[in-house]
């Protein structure tokens, strides 16, 4: 080893020092004493590799470990699938399996009757064959089921002052008659009161749970192989994920097919294409109607028009339907009763009718928004479905 020492000011090269070195120890010495300002500067000097050198240790990045490559990859795939395989794909599905199948039934013209189950047994609800116009449970339906349940004998639809209704339960025995949401539909209007006036009721709650019971008997009667609010709540929920994820592509995607997506049984497609062509009567001229009114005259024509009133209500063309008897004699219906003390007027009647229908949506619709519903209770049928399409 070798040493240096330097005394004095800054920068002197002055040597007024000693070095004394003892086995594992160097002492220095100032020959002179320092004064101030002055210093003493020491330089050793040793063998390389005395003193280990410490290099640098090299960064790693997480993503460059085989863990974190690993991760990266499985992040990719996902992206991937994400933003280009799921919105493909579920087009794709609605291609392969979200159309309707073919039905053995086609559209008439015309047609007298409701569509029956395919055992015969009994004539699709209004409700139920209203659902199937749109593949959507709407007030309209739930509207056309008490009008039916009116007609039936369970219950009366009372106007006691001009725009104020009642629902009024009657005593009747239904003998397993009644369809579930039916039934369902009379427990929750009538848990303590044999009669409710729509102007103090709140009954959206009531009518969400009967609206569930209506998709759940659409899959029962085998209309639908799945609930249809079921399968599109799946898709929604895939839209509002992907617009959280800015995947707008799928949002869209997920969207638009996703109300399409329910798709009927062949069932289904049939008892469809028979209320098609129920509505097609129900709209048709004149000439058509006596073809089926004239076979018991008077009576006759009051069992089809009541029969019937309650599908041209789920049809959304009531109005339509009653003006074909507006010549005709036709007499008020036991099951209503209007606050007018005249002669019966078809109508009137409806237009009554039609009124109490609004006090009984906004009575089921949220308060912030039962203004909404506030004008009849016509809605449509439309002739291509909401749904799956005809496939």
């Amino acid at each position: 080893m070798s040493y240096t020492c330097y005394t004095g000011i800054i920068g002197s090269r002055e040597s007024q020092c000693n070095f004394y070195h003892d086995r594992d120890k160097v002492r220095i010495n100032s020959i002179s004493s320092l004064n101030a300002g002055e210093g003493l500067t020491v330089v050793v000097g040793f063998p390389k590799n005395i003193v280990a050198v410490l290099e640098p240790k090299e960064f790693i990045s997480f993503w460059n470990t085989f863990i974190g490559k690993l991760v990266g990859l499985v992040i990719g795939l996902l992206a991937l699938i994400w933003y280009v395989f799921l919105p493909f794909s579920i087009i794709y599905k609605w291609f392969k399996t979200g159309r309707d199948p073919k039905g053995t039934v086609g559209i008439t013209t015309a047609w007298y009757d409701p569509p029956k189950t395919s055992d015969g047994k009994r004539f699709f609800t209004p409700g139920e064959v209203g659902t199937l116009g749109d593949e959507t449970v709407d007030l309209k339906d739930i509207s056309a089921t008490i009008v039916d349940l009116a007609r039936r004998g369970y219950l009366r639809i009372e106007e006691r002052k001009k725009g104020d209704f009642f629902l009024v339960r009657r005593s009747l025995d239904e003998g397993g008659s009644l369809l579930s949401f039916e039934q369902l539909l009379l427990n929750k209007f009538f848990k303590t009161e044999s009669e409710i006036r729509l102007k103090n009721e709140h009954l959206y709650e009531e009518v969400e749970e009967i609206k569930k019971s209506l998709y759940e008997q659409t899959v029962t009667a085998g209309l639908f192989p799945k609930n249809p609010q079921s399968v599109r709540t799946v898709y929604y929920v895939i839209a509002g994920i992907a617009l959280f994820t800015f995947n707008f592509f799928l949002a869209i995607v997920a969207f638009i097919f996703g109300r399409v997506m329910p798709r009927k049984t062949v069932e289904g497609v049939n008892a469809k294409n028979v209320a098609f062509s129920l509505r097609n009567f129900l709209t048709s001229q004149e000439r058509q109607l006596k073809f089926q009114a004239e076979t018991d005259l008077t009576a006759g024509r009051q069992v089809m028009f009541e029969r019937l009133l309650p599908y041209a209500v789920a049809f959304g063309v009531e109005k339509v339907w009653v003006k074909r008897f507006e010549t005709m004699n036709i007499r008020e219906p036991d099951w209503y009763q209007s606050y007018s003390s005249g002669p019966f007027n078809s109508w009137i009647f409806v237009s009554s009718l039609s009124s109490s229908m609004s006090s009984f949506r906004t009575a089921a619709t949220p308060t912030r928004s039962s203004s909404g519903f506030s004008s009849g209770f016509s809605g449509g049928f439309s002739g291509g479905g909401g749904g799956g399409g005809g496939g």
